[in-house]
């Protein structure tokens, strides 16, 4: 069976199986972070949050919304950090996701996301920050159309995590070539 293609039906099998009920509550940031508000975008996101101080506090999430128009399609979420490497210890920036369909359902997304490779950096040096993006779901789905409410939280056991200057999050309609998921058999 093609590879992309069991990628695909492992993806749905999971979404499937981790819908629930959840709290459907607005929160608050006072972390420092850059958290205007924003008008919910229709079909993307591509959004930045900085940190004073390149803290990023673990007691308040960010959150984004998106309007998601075609939920028959798959999505591509796209996660960039700038990172002071003086200051940051960590091999990976451990956090997780919590995104909120219009219905109250509810998905809780730990992804994983390495910023060293055998002890070296990867990235790029911007402005005196290691930037680093990585790809986090090539085909995500989203249950419900509407307006999503995904909530970021940094998942250490430290209440400061230091080191994080900013991250981004950029979500978008995923390209499927079937075509070529065909061909790849």
């Amino acid at each position: 069976m093609n590879k992309k293609f069991s990628i695909i039906v492992f993806s749905v099998f999971v979404f499937l199986a981790s819908c629930r009920g959840g709290d459907n509550s607005e929160s608050n940031a006072s972390n420092g972070g850059n958290t205007e508000s924003k008008s919910v975008p229709t079909g993307s996101l591509n959004e930045e949050r900085t940190f004073a101080n390149n803290v990023w506090n673990s007691q308040t999430p960010e959150v984004f919304e998106i309007n998601i128009t075609d939920s028959n399609a798959f999505y591509s979420i796209e996660f960039t950090v700038a990172i002071d490497t003086a200051v940051y210890r960590y091999e990976t920036v451990p956090f997780y996701a919590d995104i909120y369909t219009p219905d109250g359902a509810h998905r809780h997304l730990t992804p994983e996301f390495p910023i060293k490779q055998y002890g070296r950096w990867k990235g790029e040096m911007r402005d005196g920050y290691r930037v680093i993006t990585k790809q986090l779901y090539e085909y995500f789905p989203f249950s419900k159309s509407g307006k999503q409410r995904i909530e970021v939280k940094q998942a250490t056991s430290q209440y400061d995590l230091e080191g994080i200057h900013a991250f981004a999050i950029n979500i978008k309609k995923a390209d499927l070539d079937f075509e070529k998921m065909r061909n790849d058999r």
